[in-house]
């Protein structure tokens, strides 16, 4: 199951890479490239992971993209990749898409671009985080991201601009994402409020729920 996810993935951006723009990817290059975009140094390490492996991405219920400097990093590693390739976000559609087919994973959320854009979605869709203003000022979002063995630890410090300039953090939410495929899936998102009035657990939930 996790090689025909693999080679679905690795098919999927040569036909992209083909039809859009005329440059024929080598197998070899596929693959590791597919292996960068389920969060993976390469191949072989995404091959020897039996925790989470992404065979289980039907059980995931979050997936958060790799992000683009990591691929991009692993593009400069591969020797002999076409330099008329596309940038890595660009790139990304064509191994992204088959994943987000009802057979691959199908959950109530969209795929996240990045944490940043999960814990946005968390504050104004959700209202589980901090958001909005605070007195009429802005409200930031300050974001630390640990990959830890089995799950993504984030913490998102709530900050608003004083007018001496400063930011003064009010507020500390910590999400943890448990590892469920890869690492691009994961499981419902359990949340804690770290303020003065103690820890609120919290799940959440599909928009349709």
């Amino acid at each position: 199951m996790q090689q025909d996810i693999i080679k679905l993935c690795a098919d999927s951006l040569r036909s992209f890479t083909l039809d859009k723009y005329g440059i024929k990817l080598k197998a070899a290059h596929a693959h590791e490239l597919t292996a960068a975009y389920f969060g993976y140094p390469s191949k072989n390490a995404m091959l020897v992971d039996t925790l989470y492996p992404m065979s289980d991405l039907n059980q995931a219920k979050i997936i958060v993209m790799a992000p683009d400097a990591f691929i991009d990093e692993r593009r400069k590693q591969l020797e002999g990749l076409s330099p008329e390739l596309p940038d890595s976000y660009t790139l990304g559609e064509g191994v992204y898409a088959p994943l987000f087919s009802k057979a691959q994973w199908a959950s109530a959320f969209p795929p996240f671009r990045s944490f940043m854009s999960l814990v946005k979605f968390m504050a104004e869709e959700r209202g589980l985080i901090e958001s909005g203003n605070l007195y009429g000022v802005p409200r930031h979002h300050i974001l630390d991201v640990k990959d830890i063995n089995e799950c993504a630890l984030l913490t998102v410090k709530h900050a608003y601009k004083a007018e001496n300039g400063n930011m003064h953090v009010d507020a500390v939410t910590k999400v943890e994402l448990p590892r469920i495929a890869g690492r691009i899936g994961y499981g419902l998102a359990h949340i804690s409020d770290e303020r003065g009035t103690g820890s609120v657990r919290e799940v959440l939930v599909p928009k349709a729920a």
